[in-house]
């Protein structure tokens, strides 16, 4: 049986892994991300991991962050490339970062999702808010303390109220009018 693993990758580590994905959503997804990340956070933060086998192949990639005060995990870009999927090699890679998370005691998590990407993320049990001012799906959800694994049984079991606890404020911000600018299509 294969293992697998977490590999923390710098910016010229995964530029050369990016290379070898051979089709043309996930390269331009992959370049979408290293661009942002650029932006945004820079290399120095210790976020992108990519789930690798045992023969250090990069199966599935993510760009995440665990804030100073733990209070979050934000979950930036998540992808496999097409020749990756439906092996469950991003839920794998979602399992583990949320073990980490759990064991550094972060309090919430978060997320946006594109659409295509949303009949993923609801099989693991997650909900979303709304969506945010660029039309993504927002999900911002308590942290389980069983991780991934309890996402599901979470957002069953727990009320609305639950759910959001001292977030109201963020989410609400986060999501506010933005419904209104969405298309039929």
């Amino acid at each position: 049986m294969p293992q697998y693993h977490l590999e923390y990758l710098n910016r010229k580590q995964y530029t050369t892994s990016i290379d070898t994905i051979k089709d043309i959503k996930t390269i331009n997804f992959a370049d979408m991300s290293l661009k942002w990340w650029d932006k945004k956070l820079g290399w120095y933060q210790k976020g992108c991991v990519a789930l690798t086998d045992d023969e250090n192949n990069h199966l599935s990639y993510i760009f995440y962050k665990i804030d100073r005060y733990n209070n979050y995990l934000t979950i930036h870009n998540i992808f496999t490339s097409q020749i990756n999927r439906r092996h469950g090699f991003a839920k794998m890679l979602l399992v583990l970062i949320f073990n980490i998370a759990v064991a550094e005691k972060v309090k919430r998590f978060r997320l946006t999702s594109i659409s295509s990407s949303l009949d993923f993320y609801l099989s693991l049990g997650f909900i979303y808010w709304g969506v945010n001012s660029v039309g993504d799906y927002y999900c911002d959800l308590p942290l389980p303390l069983s991780g991934l694994a309890g996402v599901s049984a979470m957002t069953e079991d727990f009320s609305t109220l639950d759910l959001i606890g001292k977030s109201f404020e963020i989410i609400s911000k986060k999501i506010a009018d933005n419904s209104q600018h969405l298309s039929q299509t």
